[in-house]
């Protein structure tokens, strides 16, 4: 273990944070090691280095190199607020995560390195480059590379994850600063999207009348959201309706604030038709009100109507047998059992026991979407999530999404999402 004097000996004990540190590299197999503010190691796991990592680091522009990859992959951790997934000067696979001490970034724990893949072509160019360029022979590092681990994606993404949570541990008080800007980092990622769309959607509606300066039609969906307690779908609209307002708003907080305090009582109006409780829910608006007056920073505010919303939801979802929506809640339940299936909405109404007439109004009016809308959401999602997770072709995840035809199934990804089901993978 390497000891330097540092601001980190303020964020944990270093007896505690060597276990600690043991422990994640004995679950996922890879040595962790927390690093400075300039990338300097200050504490590593017993578990050794990787070959190709000792060789690299014996000589000076490797030893320059891995510091700058930590110091690059540390910041770009504390930007975002969460794990940094990011490839080293040899092409493998590190993630970062950020250490906190008063508010202030000192440092990070980065784990690695590993194989995503079997090597390729594009990787041992890498690894080669970087043998050259510390004077080790290339296939000397070549060969170190092969007994890397293959870790796929999901096992990294969730390897990261979990660094993320040891990293808000181990800098105890801030933990919870850390993960609130996580949440904000992630909503403003969604919002920048939304406010990209709006400006294109305005530009292709320059030569006509222009669209109106409120979200009137995705409010309706987002109502009809709330009241099923669809909470991640509502979640989705209000992201969409946020980018909308903020475009609109110019910047300015106090427009801001009034939009989205109109949008708080109509959203507690929702809820009480979804079942909550209306003397608990106006409780909750005047606390949300007083809270709202005290906020300046705008990703604040929008994080505070997130914050509503959940807790709007969470009085929908504790009335839930209260309401007369069990029509549409088990349709929806049956849909997303059976979406993989060639259903339609004589099967859905059939298993609820109504006309699919009566079942079509209800997707309509409760959901703002007409059952096919809604069960080509749900079918996308599936696929994207697919695309992301798993190396199955094209034509496989359309199957497994409910289209025979991949060409159609690209057609329809392609209309929801703007891109192909290839360039949403890339």
């Amino acid at each position: 273990m390497t000891m330097l004097s540092n601001p980190l000996s303020k964020v944990a004990d270093t007896d505690e944070l060597q276990r600690l540190l043991d422990g994640y590299a004995l679950i996922h197999g890879v040595p962790a090691a927390v690093f400075d503010e300039r990338g300097e190691v200050w504490c590593s796991s017993s578990q050794s280095q990787a070959r190709l990592c000792k060789l690299v680091q014996e000589t000076a522009h490797g030893r320059r190199a891995c510091r700058s990859c930590r110091m690059y992959a540390g910041n770009q951790a504390m930007i975002i607020g969460e794990g940094y997934i990011h490839r080293c000067p040899a092409g493998l696979v590190v993630w970062a995560s950020p250490l906190v001490s008063a508010g202030e970034y000192v440092g990070g724990i980065i784990a690695g390195q590993v194989l995503m893949w079997e090597i390729d072509e594009m990787v041992r160019i890498e690894i080669s480059q970087l043998a050259k360029a510390c004077g080790i022979p290339p296939q000397v590092l070549l060969d170190a590379a092969e007994r890397l681990p293959v870790i796929g994606p999901q096992a990294v993404q969730a390897a990261s994850d979990l660094l993320f949570v040891l990293a808000a541990y181990i800098s105890n008080h801030e933990r919870l600063s850390l993960l609130q800007q996580r949440r904000i980092s992630n909503q403003q990622a969604r919002l920048a999207e939304s406010i990209i769309e709006k400006k294109q959607a305005l530009e292709e509606q320059a030569a006509g009348t222009g669209s109106s300066l409120y979200p009137l039609d995705k409010e309706r969906q987002l109502l009809g959201r709330v009241r099923v307690g669809d909470r991640t779908g509502a979640k989705e609209i209000l992201n969409q309706m946020l980018g909308d307002i903020l475009f609109n708003s110019a910047g300015k907080p106090e427009v801001l604030k009034a939009r989205l305090l109109e949008l708080s009582v109509v959203l507690s109006r929702a809820a009480v038709e979804g079942g909550g409780s209306l003397e608990r829910l106006l409780g909750l608006n005047f606390a949300y009100v007083e809270e709202l007056a005290a906020l300046e920073p705008i990703e604040e505010i929008c994080a505070w109507i997130v914050k509503v919303l959940d807790a709007f939801m969470d009085e929908v979802y504790a009335a839930a047998e209260s309401r007369d929506l069990p029509v549409i809640r088990q349709a929806v339940s049956y849909i997303k059992e059976h979406f993989r299936e060639e259903l339609t909405l004589e099967d859905v109404a059939q298993e609820v026991h109504f006309s699919p007439f009566y079942v079509s109004r209800l997707f309509k009016e409760e959901l703002g979407l007409t059952f096919i809308e809604y069960l080509t959401k749900i079918r996308i999602d599936e696929a994207k999530r697919l695309l992301l997770e798993t190396n199955k072709t094209v034509s496989e995840i359309a199957d497994l999404v409910g289209y025979q035809d991949p060409s159609y199934f690209t057609k329809v990804f392609k209309k929801r999402e703007g891109v192909t089901p290839t360039q949403f993978r890339r």
